[in-house]
């Protein structure tokens, strides 16, 4: 299999950067992340933006049966030729189209085994891409992402630090995450001017605390706690239009579940927050 550079020149390519494009290029990081995977004989692999496929060829080496989502036209007519052998033998096959669009459903035999997912993603859809495999977490057991070192200290940060809000609490309710290691600028073409670091998610098995509504209620508590991070909970809970609560009433839902009155939503942990939101269903249900 050609190298990263190899396919730049072979094919002429101009790789767009400032267009989130980044390709992973040294030869040793591809195989460390693949390992962190670990891919099987015929496993169902999902890989998010394949590229050029710098870690196409050594999940496919490892015999995994892998699907990959690609948007970009010149990258996908590119993997055809190169993985032609892999396509005929049905071990791999390519999806043209954009990935915050992809339907799981097309994966067929996900319904037996859930799938594992990889990817380096592009920076600039990082988060919207996090939410997608979320919202689709009961059909993945597990992922290894690429991602902007800014994004991991938001997904793994801890509470009262700045970095601790929305997507964080947004990834803990739905997985385990881990930070294995970073990976410098040197590592890709063309070189990003930040660091990247490599996200290892494991996603909860159990079923969610909250059904359908109420994790509404979760995330648009944890939406208004963060609205204004400088502002005290009980302030924001006040001023928010969908509960309509007195300041007394508000208090009363606090001091029931030893929150203190005095607390700002960065201070809290998830638990604490679905308990805040499952004591607000009255005010959520409740009309005019």
């Amino acid at each position: 299999m050609a190298t990263q550079i190899e396919l730049i020149k072979k094919y002429g390519l101009s790789i767009r950067g400032h267009s989130g494009q980044h390709l992973l290029a040294d030869p040793n990081m591809q195989r460390k992340v693949v390992n962190l995977l670990d891919p099987q004989t015929d496993e169902k692999i999902l890989e998010i933006g394949p590229g050029l496929g710098a870690l196409t060829g050594e999940i496919l080496r490892r015999g995994a049966r892998l699907w990959a989502v690609e948007k970009d036209k010149r990258f996908v007519s590119i993997l055809r030729k190169e993985f032609e052998d892999f396509i005929q033998s049905k071990k791999f096959t390519i999806f043209e189209e954009d990935f915050l669009k992809f339907d799981f459903h097309k994966v067929r035999d996900f319904k037996k085994t859930k799938l594992r997912v990889i990817g380096n993603l592009p920076y600039y859809i990082t988060a919207p891409i996090l939410f997608h495999l979320m919202d689709h977490r009961s059909l993945i057991s597990e992922a290894v992402l690429t991602i902007q070192k800014e994004v991991a200290d938001r997904l793994t940060a801890s509470p009262g630090s700045k970095n601790y809000g929305r997507l964080t609490l947004a990834l803990r309710y739905a997985a385990q995450a881990a930070r294995p290691f970073d990976i410098p600028p040197a590592c890709f073409t063309p070189k990003p001017e930040v660091v990247s670091s490599v996200l290892s998610l494991r996603f909860h098995t159990a079923a969610s605390p909250l059904n359908a509504k109420e994790e509404k209620w979760l995330f648009h508590t944890i939406q208004t706690a963060f609205s204004q991070r400088r502002k005290m909970l009980l302030h924001l809970m006040i001023r928010n239009s969908k509960l309509k609560m007195t300041r007394e009433e508000a208090a009363g839902i606090l001091s029931s579940l030893n929150i203190p009155l005095k607390v700002r939503g960065e201070e809290l942990l998830l638990k604490d927050f679905i308990a805040l939101a499952k004591a607000l269903k009255p005010f959520f249900e409740r009309k005019g």
